[in-house]
């Protein structure tokens, strides 16, 4: 999985490139620094830091401190990310009234390319299940979407999983033991939309497709059927009585 550098998040919460090299330096710091102690750990010009350091303070991510010189303190990452977080919640709230919706569902074939938006889709599919969801995948991928997990057996939805390792998947999931294949993932989300496809955790070209068609969510969920039932059979021939692991 490809690695995201500090600078780089601090970009999606609404900073400049050096502006997020200043904030993070101004957390690095013990005390309070002036633009010149600034210009001189960042090796950024005084007159981009004095602006940087002005727009950081007008975004909620630093304090000016009054005095000659000036000097800047950080304000503390979880309260900037999350005051950000919130007006952003509060633009969600306000576009969703304001944006016109389609009346109709889309129903095609649609792909879904680069692990960062397949892992958006998963994470969507996830949230929106009312009733059950069928997943095979191998175990790290299990591991990426344990919290969206939790949060379905919280809601008391069916969750049945077919992946290579089950002893630590969370009570109350219904799990089956098979090599599912490196990166290869497939969803079955209320019996009504479905992901499959593979993805890739070494920033290597990956996609997947999503469809609410009948005939692939068919398909796809007859595939399944035969899988758990294989498995069944197989444990049942190594221990009589064996199936599913829980």
């Amino acid at each position: 999985m490809s690695i995201i550098k500090p600078d780089d998040k601090l970009t999606l919460f609404g900073l400049t490139r050096q502006e997020a090299a200043i904030y993070r330096t101004l957390c690095r710091e013990d005390v309070p620094l002036t633009g010149y102690e600034i210009a001189k750990l960042t090796g950024i010009s005084r007159s981009n830091v004095y602006a940087a350091v002005g727009a950081l303070t007008d975004k909620g991510a630093a304090y000016i401190m009054e005095g000659s010189p000036a000097r800047y303190s950080p304000v503390s990452p979880k309260e900037f990310c999350g005051n950000y977080l919130r007006k952003l919640e509060g633009f969600s709230e306000e576009l969703q009234k304001e944006l016109p919706t389609a009346t109709h569902r889309t129903d095609g074939y649609i792909t879904v390319n680069g692990s960062q938006r397949i892992m958006d889709t998963v994470r969507g599919m996830l949230a929106s299940v009312r009733e059950r969801v069928y997943i095979a995948a191998d175990s790290e991928f299990i591991s990426d979407i344990a919290a969206d997990l939790a949060g379905l057996l919280e809601r008391e939805m069916k969750v049945v999983i077919i992946t290579p390792e089950t002893d630590l998947l969370p009570e109350g999931v219904i799990s089956y033991r098979a090599d599912c294949g490196k990166g290869q993932i497939r969803i079955i989300a209320d019996g009504a939309s479905v992901l499959t496809g593979e993805i890739c955790r070494d920033g290597s070209p990956c996609s997947c497709l999503f469809s609410t068609k009948e005939n692939l969510v068919s398909v796809l969920k007859e595939s399944l059927k035969n899988q758990i039932e294989l498995i069944r059979l197989r444990e049942e021939q190594i221990n009589p009585g064996a199936g599913a692991d829980n």
